[in-house]
């Protein structure tokens, strides 16, 4: 229930997943979650609970089918069978039957609790990915909750959609009824369901924390998901203002198509590289559509997530395919994968800090099978796109997993020779720069490397010392503090007296005066998300490499927060 009382205007800011200006009223999503009875049932009245059971999920399924069926986007269908996937699940049928049978829970209520535990056990692992999976999980309990209950939402044609969170089936059931834009209180630019606002084209801003609580259905708002900004109730001039910005972004939009085909280079000459930062196949018709140079960054996580240990060496290759077929003649950088446990019954991959804890190269190299067949994927791969193909190496902490590893390329490397494919067999191996212990002797690790990439999402947290999904202390984290700069240049810096290649994939690199700041010392490859390479192009064109050295120097001098806040606000004005 909205806490607003008054049609005050009001700005909301949270972070912009799909750029777009929309005006038109509200649609309020909160999905259904009826009342779970809190009796128990009898012996004689188990077998009809657990017929519910069964007849729920096949609905469900059948719906998820459908969606299947009228989907084109690939790796949206891989999304789909990871919830078809655990629908079909024995070990999750067997134990909601024996919550029923055992317990005398009632179907609803056997749901909840074994739910309940599944998802526990999923956020205890705290990453981005995890939450992701979580929200697909919590979508498929709420779903057989409703078709048990027989609820069903009431989502206007033609509305901005105002929700705490979605799931990727639920954005692409509300498509078809046209919706204008969507707002959530929970979720990132990277999850699921903003990657397929962006791939429908439909101007999202997530993360508000609020809107729910502050937006009733029909409250008429404007969304820019340029910025991340809703403002709510427009009085009349802000009105007038957003309809000529969204007479103006058809313009701009056309101003950024042919921004991007001209040459990547300063206004004195200095070339730089922009490429995308994705996880779906899907990203690249927006990556395309802006000329980006590549895939700086290719998150490999989500299929892992979607199939039972994603053992299934044909289909990682053809997922690998359609990536480098899709950005030719242009090189795709595939980060190994970055998850730890997977154990979701049970808690055996509870872990206390998992940010700090088993993921990454840490967990690869223990699970040899896991590493050895993606491995044995991407060097396949290699076989029809020699040169490229780059493997990049996360949560990278000593030169010893880096030598382990290695031995392993080469184990994989003799193996498909021997079997005669013809791979290419100087695949370039990078490292991730997010350990600050790395980043400190980069000079050292990059003896071991062909290139190194900053990741200065992870860097900034663990230099910080602050958790960036821990909203208590979110004003402590931020990726401009004058520390990681010192880093950032002393990377730049280890790099270029090694003669090994520097880029940085992290969210700075999207802030087109932190990409200036970037240029300035040295870095001149940045992979970014794919709806933010207009505007940064833009700002790395109108600037001279000198102004950006300038920058740089100026930035490093930086004390605190506010000198560099100073620095950049004086940046933007001379623009």
């Amino acid at each position: 229930m909205s806490n607003q009382v008054n049609n005050t205007e009001m700005y909301i800011t949270g972070a912009p997943a799909c750029p777009g200006i929309v005006i038109g009223n509200t649609s309020l999503y909160q999905r259904a979650r009826p009342h779970v009875s809190d009796t128990q049932i009898t012996d004689d009245e188990t077998e009809v609970h657990i017929h519910k059971f069964y007849e729920a999920l096949d609905i469900a399924e059948e719906e998820l089918e459908a969606l299947l069926e009228n989907t084109d986007m690939e790796d949206l269908a891989d999304l789909i069978e990871m919830q078809i996937a655990i629908l079909k699940d024995p070990e999750l049928h067997n134990r909601i039957e024996q919550e029923i049978s055992a317990n005398n829970k009632p179907v609803d209520a056997a749901i909840e609790s074994i739910f309940r535990n599944y998802l526990q056990v999923i956020s205890e692992n705290h990453g981005e990915t995890f939450q992701n999976k979580s929200v697909d999980i919590s979508d498929i309990r709420d779903r057989l909750l409703q078709i048990i209950h027989n609820k069903r939402d009431d989502i206007k044609e033609g509305a901005i959609l105002v929700a705490r969170e979605l799931s990727p089936r639920e954005v692409i059931s509300f498509s078809n009824r046209n919706i204008k834009g969507l707002i959530t209180d929970r979720g990132g630019a990277t999850s699921h369901a903003a990657i397929i606002a962006r791939s429908m084209n439909i101007p999202t801003v997530v993360g508000t924390q609020r809107a729910t609580e502050v937006i009733n259905s029909d409250d008429e708002v404007v969304l820019d998901g340029r910025n991340g900004e809703v403002v709510v109730h427009p009085k009349d001039e802000t009105r007038e203002k957003y309809k000529s910005l969204i007479e103006q972004q058809f313009k701009r939009q056309a101003d950024f198509e042919s921004l991007c085909k001209k040459p990547n280079e300063t206004s004195d000459g200095k070339t730089f590289s922009l490429q995308a930062n994705i996880e779906f196949a899907e990203e690249l018709s927006i990556a395309n559509k802006y000329q980006a140079e590549g895939v700086g960054l290719l998150r490999t996580e989500s299929i892992y997530l979607s199939r039972k240990h994603f053992q299934n060496i044909p289909q990682q290759v053809a997922f690998y395919k359609s990536i480098l077929e899709l950005t030719t003649p242009h090189q795709v950088t595939i980060r190994l994968f970055d998850v730890g446990g997977d154990k979701f019954f049970g808690d055996e991959g509870k872990e206390q800090n998992p940010f700090l804890g088993w993921r990454g190269i840490r967990m690869l190299l223990e699970q040899p099978e896991l590493l050895k067949n993606q491995l044995r994927a991407i060097i396949k791969t290699s076989e029809d796109f020699f040169g490229r193909i780059r493997i990049l190496v996360p949560m990278v902490s000593t030169i010893d997993e880096i030598r382990k590893l290695k031995d392993i390329i080469s184990e994989v490397q003799n193996e498909l020779l021997n079997e005669g494919i013809d791979i290419d067999k100087d695949i370039p191996l990078g490292l991730m720069i997010e350990v600050p212990s790395v980043a400190l002797k980069a000079d050292l690790f990059a003896r071991h490397a062909d290139f190194l990439s900053i990741g200065t999402n992870d860097l900034t947290q663990y230099v910080l010392a602050v958790d960036r999904g821990n909203e208590r202390i979110s004003n402590l984290y931020d990726q401009r503090h004058p520390a990681i700069w010192r880093l950032i240049k002393e990377v730049a810096e280890a790099g270029e007296c090694n003669g090994v290649p520097v880029s940085v994939c992290g969210e700075l690199a999207s802030d087109p005066i932190a990409a200036s700041c970037l240029m300035g010392l040295g870095i001149n490859t940045l992979s970014m998300n794919a709806v933010v390479l207009p505007s940064v192009k833009q700002v790395l064109r109108s600037n001279s490499y000198i102004e950006m050295q300038q920058l740089a120097e100026k930035v490093l001098a930086a004390e605190t927060m506010d000198d560099i806040d100073n620095i950049f606000s004086n940046w933007e004005t001379k623009e």
